[in-house]
Protein backbone atom coordinates (compact mmCIF):
# COMPACT_ATOMS: atom_id res chain seq x y z
CA UNK A 1 0.00 0.00 0.00
CA UNK A 2 1.48 3.26 -1.01
CA UNK A 3 1.63 6.31 1.37
CA UNK A 4 -1.56 7.91 1.95
CA UNK A 5 -0.16 11.24 4.45
CA UNK A 6 -0.85 12.02 7.80
CA UNK A 7 0.87 11.82 10.69
CA UNK A 8 0.28 7.85 12.16
CA UNK A 9 3.01 6.19 15.25
CA UNK A 10 6.03 7.54 15.49
CA UNK A 11 5.47 10.89 13.05
CA UNK A 12 6.31 14.26 14.29
CA UNK A 13 3.54 16.76 12.65
CA UNK A 14 5.67 20.07 11.64
CA UNK A 15 4.62 21.97 14.72
CA UNK A 16 6.19 19.23 16.57
CA UNK A 17 9.23 19.40 14.99
CA UNK A 18 9.64 22.68 14.60
CA UNK A 19 9.25 22.90 18.40
CA UNK A 20 12.27 20.48 18.84
CA UNK A 21 14.45 22.73 17.00
CA UNK A 22 13.81 25.75 18.71
CA UNK A 23 16.53 26.66 21.47
CA UNK A 24 15.33 26.88 24.74
CA UNK A 25 14.38 30.73 25.36
CA UNK A 26 17.09 32.89 28.14
CA UNK A 27 15.19 33.75 31.19
CA UNK A 28 16.27 37.27 31.88
CA UNK A 29 15.52 36.63 35.61
CA UNK A 30 17.42 33.70 35.54
CA UNK A 31 20.46 35.30 34.15
CA UNK A 32 20.16 38.35 36.08
CA UNK A 33 19.97 35.27 39.53
CA UNK A 34 23.00 33.84 38.39
CA UNK A 35 25.06 36.83 37.87
CA UNK A 36 24.04 38.17 41.20
CA UNK A 37 25.32 34.97 42.48
CA UNK A 38 28.42 35.34 41.24
CA UNK A 39 29.08 38.87 41.88
CA UNK A 40 28.14 38.31 45.27
CA UNK A 41 30.50 35.22 45.47
CA UNK A 42 27.93 32.77 46.23
CA UNK A 43 29.45 29.75 44.23
CA UNK A 44 27.89 27.11 46.43
CA UNK A 45 24.30 28.67 44.55
CA UNK A 46 26.08 28.17 41.54
CA UNK A 47 27.00 24.77 42.40
CA UNK A 48 23.44 23.58 43.11
CA UNK A 49 22.00 24.31 40.11
CA UNK A 50 24.60 23.96 37.55
CA UNK A 51 22.99 21.11 35.65
CA UNK A 52 19.57 22.95 35.34
CA UNK A 53 19.21 23.66 31.12
CA UNK A 54 17.49 27.25 32.14
CA UNK A 55 21.25 27.73 34.62
CA UNK A 56 23.00 26.38 31.77
CA UNK A 57 21.49 29.50 29.30
CA UNK A 58 22.62 31.86 31.22
CA UNK A 59 26.18 30.50 32.53
CA UNK A 60 26.71 31.01 28.24
CA UNK A 61 25.65 34.64 28.58
CA UNK A 62 28.08 35.28 31.30
CA UNK A 63 30.55 33.81 29.34
CA UNK A 64 30.17 35.37 26.37
CA UNK A 65 30.54 38.72 28.70
CA UNK A 66 33.82 37.50 29.85
CA UNK A 67 34.87 36.57 26.57
CA UNK A 68 34.28 39.52 24.96
CA UNK A 69 36.39 41.54 27.88
CA UNK A 70 39.68 38.84 27.86
CA UNK A 71 39.06 39.70 23.62
CA UNK A 72 39.00 43.63 24.51
CA UNK A 73 42.34 45.46 22.82
CA UNK A 74 43.46 42.10 21.66
CA UNK A 75 44.07 40.68 25.42
CA UNK A 76 44.89 44.47 27.14
CA UNK A 77 41.92 44.81 29.08
CA UNK A 78 42.78 41.54 31.07
CA UNK A 79 45.26 43.92 32.89
CA UNK A 80 42.68 45.93 34.18
CA UNK A 81 41.23 43.36 36.08
CA UNK A 82 41.09 43.58 39.82
CA UNK A 83 42.04 40.43 41.80
CA UNK A 84 38.23 40.14 42.26
CA UNK A 85 37.02 40.35 38.98
CA UNK A 86 39.66 38.16 38.32
CA UNK A 87 38.18 35.47 40.42
CA UNK A 88 34.50 35.97 39.37
CA UNK A 89 35.40 35.58 35.52
CA UNK A 90 37.58 32.67 36.33
CA UNK A 91 34.65 31.10 38.22
CA UNK A 92 32.17 31.84 34.71
CA UNK A 93 34.72 30.45 32.92
CA UNK A 94 35.00 27.51 35.12
CA UNK A 95 31.29 27.10 35.68
CA UNK A 96 30.72 27.19 31.99
CA UNK A 97 33.54 24.47 31.11
CA UNK A 98 31.83 22.17 33.45
CA UNK A 99 28.74 21.91 31.72
CA UNK A 100 30.64 21.76 28.38
CA UNK A 101 32.10 18.81 29.76
CA UNK A 102 35.75 19.91 29.89
CA UNK A 103 37.89 17.07 31.75
CA UNK A 104 41.02 18.39 33.60
CA UNK A 105 42.71 15.29 32.46
CA UNK A 106 42.14 17.15 28.58
CA UNK A 107 44.28 19.96 29.60
CA UNK A 108 46.74 18.29 31.76
CA UNK A 109 49.99 19.41 29.79
CA UNK A 110 49.81 23.30 29.96
CA UNK A 111 48.74 23.05 33.69
CA UNK A 112 51.98 21.62 34.31
CA UNK A 113 53.57 23.49 32.31
CA UNK A 114 51.93 26.64 33.83
CA UNK A 115 52.84 25.04 37.51
CA UNK A 116 56.91 24.66 36.09
CA UNK A 117 56.67 28.20 34.89
CA UNK A 118 55.47 29.53 38.23
CA UNK A 119 58.51 28.39 40.07
CA UNK A 120 60.72 29.79 37.92
CA UNK A 121 59.74 32.68 37.67
CA UNK A 122 59.51 32.92 41.69
CA UNK A 123 62.75 31.55 42.02
CA UNK A 124 64.94 32.99 39.62
CA UNK A 125 66.94 36.12 39.36
CA UNK A 126 68.01 36.70 35.97
CA UNK A 127 65.00 39.19 34.85
CA UNK A 128 65.85 38.98 30.95
CA UNK A 129 66.11 35.28 31.31
CA UNK A 130 62.59 35.08 33.05
CA UNK A 131 61.06 37.58 30.58
CA UNK A 132 62.07 35.45 27.54
CA UNK A 133 61.10 32.00 29.09
CA UNK A 134 57.60 33.65 29.60
CA UNK A 135 57.51 35.06 26.49
CA UNK A 136 58.54 31.49 25.18
CA UNK A 137 55.92 29.40 27.17
CA UNK A 138 53.31 31.75 26.52
CA UNK A 139 52.96 31.11 22.80
CA UNK A 140 53.56 27.48 23.61
CA UNK A 141 50.73 27.25 25.94
CA UNK A 142 48.60 28.85 23.32
CA UNK A 143 49.69 26.76 20.71
CA UNK A 144 48.98 23.59 22.85
CA UNK A 145 45.51 24.77 23.96
CA UNK A 146 44.41 25.28 20.59
CA UNK A 147 45.61 21.91 19.44
CA UNK A 148 43.63 20.07 22.17
CA UNK A 149 40.63 22.50 21.13
CA UNK A 150 40.90 20.99 17.93
CA UNK A 151 40.69 17.65 19.54
CA UNK A 152 37.81 18.08 21.78
CA UNK A 153 35.13 20.95 21.80
CA UNK A 154 35.26 20.61 25.40
CA UNK A 155 38.32 22.67 25.63
CA UNK A 156 37.18 25.73 23.51
CA UNK A 157 35.65 27.38 26.71
CA UNK A 158 39.15 28.31 28.26
CA UNK A 159 40.98 28.03 24.93
CA UNK A 160 38.97 31.17 23.69
CA UNK A 161 39.53 33.21 26.79
CA UNK A 162 42.99 32.28 27.38
CA UNK A 163 43.92 32.48 23.38
CA UNK A 164 44.11 36.61 23.80
CA UNK A 165 45.45 36.73 27.19
CA UNK A 166 48.30 34.88 26.54
CA UNK A 167 48.77 36.51 23.37
CA UNK A 168 49.04 39.72 25.58
CA UNK A 169 51.65 38.36 28.05
CA UNK A 170 53.72 36.56 24.67
CA UNK A 171 54.41 40.56 24.05
CA UNK A 172 57.64 42.46 25.26
CA UNK A 173 56.71 45.04 26.63
CA UNK A 174 53.60 42.28 28.75
CA UNK A 175 55.98 39.47 29.37
CA UNK A 176 56.90 40.65 33.48
CA UNK A 177 56.75 38.64 36.06
CA UNK A 178 54.22 40.38 37.51
CA UNK A 179 51.60 40.33 34.57
CA UNK A 180 52.41 36.25 34.08
CA UNK A 181 51.51 36.31 38.02
CA UNK A 182 48.11 37.77 37.26
CA UNK A 183 47.47 35.44 34.25
CA UNK A 184 48.66 32.36 36.20
CA UNK A 185 46.17 33.23 39.15
CA UNK A 186 43.43 33.36 36.58
CA UNK A 187 44.29 29.69 35.08
CA UNK A 188 45.02 28.50 38.72
CA UNK A 189 41.45 29.76 39.85
CA UNK A 190 39.84 28.24 36.54
CA UNK A 191 41.03 24.56 37.77
CA UNK A 192 40.50 25.26 41.09
CA UNK A 193 36.94 26.31 40.74
CA UNK A 194 36.57 23.61 37.82
CA UNK A 195 36.76 20.79 40.62
CA UNK A 196 34.53 22.64 42.88
CA UNK A 197 31.94 22.82 40.49
CA UNK A 198 31.89 18.99 39.68
CA UNK A 199 34.22 18.68 36.99
CA UNK A 200 35.66 15.33 36.27
CA UNK A 201 39.40 14.58 35.72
Amino acid sequence: MGYQGGYGKGRHSPQRQERRHQHPRQDPETIRGIKKAFEEGNFSEVRTSLRKSEVRDALKSLYQEVKSKAREENGKGFKNWDEIEVLKNAAIVAAYAVVNDLRTTQIRKIIEMAKSLHTEVTTKKDMTAVTQKIKKEAVRMNMLMAYYAGKNKSVLPIQEVLEPILNWLSLDQNASPENFEKVYMFFEAIVAYHRYFGGRE
